[in-house]
């Protein structure tokens, strides 16, 4: 119907609110004759109802030529009615319209209020929740103009995003106070070298705003401040991202929020975030991910595969880091010399069981994540293992192995499963278990692939074994008769 779209189409600019009454006589601000939208025989009908003085946060909120906050009573209950978008916004909300549901929908902080038209019910965070006396939100018009307000009791949508509604009955008029929004934490900001993740860690879900400009990405968290109190520089330096950096601003970038933490990630030449990245909301943070399109993946240069034996079983070693990419590096030790140096006595020990063996590197060179990948799949390997050390900034006591693999690979959390126990009893390290992440060259191997945590550079003692030619010797004795074992049972 014509006048339905038309109501529609105005119910965008609208939103809800409520506040309970006696029994309405008439008050002092005047009467208003207006016309109710009835949702199940959809006509308007007559209604008088009671203006109501409203102001938020010490502001009086002015609806002149349009309809104010007013009192509407249904079975002798008189309930405050507000317009939706106008005193949504002022709450500081982010307010939608569904014409297709006939939703009002706000929007703030962890808090979500779904107000359909008619409905005695609303849906608070998921949850079937009454509306008081069981007044709805309905859609008001001025008698004879076509400008349909959506409106909704004011104290419930108030009192559910954490303001306080005052009633003065002398003369009817709604104070509300909104609730100082609550400063979001940046607990840490970290980078994952082999996943090409940033994880914004948080102390709560997050409002934020991202900007792609081209060669940068940048996330504005807002209400937010850093823990530290500290700026901050992570030197990534991967296939995708070279620098994130992290800066507390007041009110400088948005003057409505008190703080901002801006976090900027410097992308390589070409790289922008509509191909390169994903940025998703978590319950403790923000998540970005980048990877490269298929179209730059066949940019990269063919691996030369080595020759090998076609009756064997091909395993792939990869020696995590190299070259420029040092991983991580503690009491003058770097991680991408202890890698080469498990890796190639991994390699003696697989040849002489009887494997095709192929390195990603056997030198100290940087390789690219994804070349090691495409070298992998391009001698359609059976087997991919790609060793490295482990690090924790937070626990220095903490030690032990970790086995990952890809979360879409069963044979991967199998492969995973059969190396821990072959690894902690030949070396008397701690079983730490599996885990699943999205590591690159876990994701694009097209093969069983795990990668291998074989222990923390961050732990004085580990870090001492780990240096250890025959720790080495044991412990990639141990990676060797996990694997057999796993091929072995393949049949």
């Amino acid at each position: 119907m014509v006048h339905l779209k038309k109501l529609g189409a105005f119910a965008l600019l609208l939103a809800l609110f409520i506040t309970a009454l006696p029994a309405r006589a008439t008050g002092p601000n005047g009467d208003l004759g207006l016309q109710l939208y009835n949702e199940k025989t959809e006509k308007y009908s007559d209604v008088t109802v009671s203006t109501v003085a409203l102001s938020i946060d010490g502001k009086d909120m002015n609806f002149t030529g349009d309809i104010p906050a007013v009192v509407q009573v249904i079975d002798g209950y008189g309930r405050t009615l507000a317009p939706f978008r106008a005193v949504g916004e002022a709450l500081g909300a982010t307010v939608l319209w569904s014409q297709e549901n006939r939703q009002a929908i706000l929007r703030k902080g962890g808090t979500t209020i779904v107000l359909t038209l008619g409905s005695a019910t609303a849906m608070v965070n998921g949850v079937e929740t009454p509306l008081p006396d069981g007044v709805a939100a309905s859609v008001l018009s001025l008698k004879g103009q076509n400008n349909g307000r959506t409106m909704v009791p004011l104290r419930f949508v108030a009192e559910q995003l954490g303001a306080a509604v005052a009633w003065v009955q002398e003369d009817y008029s709604a104070e509300i106070t909104s609730a100082a929004a609550p400063i979001t934490q940046i607990t840490r900001v970290t980078a994952n070298y082999d996943a090409q993740t940033v994880l914004i860690a948080t102390d709560r879900v997050p409002e934020f705003k991202t900007t792609d400009l081209g060669g940068k990405i940048v996330v504005d968290i807002l209400g937010a401040e850093l823990s530290s109190g500290f700026p901050g520089t992570i030197t990534v330096d991967n296939e995708l991202i070279t620098t994130v950096r992290y800066a507390q601003h007041d009110n400088d970038l948005y003057p409505e929020y008190a703080k901002t933490v801006r976090v900027v990630l410097d992308l390589r030449e070409g790289l922008t975030l509509a191909d390169n990245a994903t940025v998703v909301a978590k319950e403790d943070g923000i998540l970005l991910t980048t990877f490269l399109t298929e179209k730059d993946m066949e940019e990269l240069p063919t691996p030369e595969v080595p020759a090998i034996d076609p009756t064997k079983k091909t395993i792939v070693l990869d020696a995590g880091h190299g070259g420029s990419a040092s991983g991580a590096a503690y009491e003058g030790i770097k991680e991408k010399d202890l890698t080469l140096s498990m890796t190639k006595i991994l390699e003696k020990k697989l040849l002489a069981m009887g494997y095709n063996v192929i390195m990603t590197r056997s030198t100290d060179v940087y390789m690219d994540l994804y070349a090691r990948a495409d070298l992998a799949n391009a001698a359609d390997a059976d087997l991919f293992v790609s060793i490295h050390c482990n690090a924790s900034a937070t626990n220095r006591d903490f030690q032990g192995i970790f086995t990952y693999y890809h979360p879409s690979s069963g044979r991967g959390r199998r492969l995973a499963e059969t190396l821990q126990p072959y690894m902690a009893k030949a070396t008397g390290a701690i079983d730490r278990g599996v885990l699943k992440d999205d590591f690159v060259v876990l994701r694009e191997t097209k093969m069983c692939a795990v990668l291998i945590e074989t222990g923390f550079m961050t732990n004085h003692e580990e870090l001492m074994r780990l240096s250890d030619p025959i720790y080495q010797e044991k412990l990639m004795q141990g990676v060797a008769d996990g694997l057999t074992a796993y091929l072995n049972n393949l049949g």
